[in-house]
């Protein structure tokens, strides 16, 4: 049988390569930009410093002239991240451009997720280069501990010490560990009102997988004192549990 040679090209050396070759047939640069992100998923911790704004990077293998390569910005964040432009424009022997994506006043974030995806078009993208990237942005946050509380779970009916964390910097907490170990609970108030976003709590169904908090019930959750109850669906891929009363007792 003969043999077979996969050449890898690592995305950082390709500006300095040709061609290659695999079985005798020879990839060689076109007249196409040969864009790629460097990688798929890019997180950004946002803060103060950064002046509201967000800088996403792309490559090119192609570096002979000016070019620009536009992309289909799939915006998660009901446009609450503002592009400057829809395009990210190469200089002439420049093999990185850049896009900003702008953000309002960083106090008015608690510590929610905003992602993003951007995606070249098959006419730019290099051979083997990646084509679509998900930008993942989230306020900076310094968490202090405000002791511990009792947290009582009405899907798994029973109760346990749980230790309650807050930002410094907003309204946002966090409850480490709280069903199962690496996996926290998160969540803001604002104007009195209980917030969350869907997220994993740990339990990985044997038939379903991984069950995650919806909250398709906020309007339904309450605070009274000390006392808070989440109306919460436990959902999975294939469907919901139904919604239950999770109720916390603050420190």
């Amino acid at each position: 049988m003969k043999k077979i040679i996969y050449v890898t090209i690592i995305l950082g050396l390709i500006y300095g390569l040709t061609s290659c070759q695999q079985e005798g047939t020879v990839y060689e640069l076109t007249d196409k930009v040969e864009a790629s992100f460097p990688s798929t998923i890019v997180s950004y911790q946002m803060v103060a410093a950064d002046g509201n704004k967000i800088v996403v990077e792309m490559w090119r293998g192609n570096t002979k002239g000016a070019a620009s390569v536009p992309v289909t910005i799939t915006d998660k964040t009901n446009g609450i991240f503002s592009p400057e432009k829809e395009k990210f424009d190469f200089a002439d022997g420049e093999n990185k451009a850049y896009m900003t994506f702008s953000y309002p006043d960083i106090n008015q974030f608690a510590g929610e997720k905003y992602q993003i995806e951007l995606t070249i078009g098959e006419e730019d993208v290099s051979p083997g280069g990646i084509s679509k990237v998900t930008i993942s942005a989230q306020r900076k946050l310094t968490f202090q501990s405000l002791g511990m509380g009792t947290f009582t779970s009405e899907f798994f009916e029973e109760s346990w010490p749980q230790e309650v964390l807050k930002a410094e910097e907003a309204d946002f907490y966090r409850l480490p560990d709280c069903y199962y170990k690496g996996y926290p609970i998160e969540f803001s108030i604002q104007n009195g009102k209980i917030n969350f976003a869907k997220q994993p709590m740990g339990y990985n169904h044997s038939s379903y997988g991984m069950v995650s908090w919806d909250p398709r019930y906020l309007d339904l959750c309450e605070i009274d004192g000390k006392t808070l109850t989440f109306v919460t669906a436990f959902v999975v891929d294939a469907g919901s549990f139904g919604g239950y009363y999770e109720v916390l007792e603050m420190p």
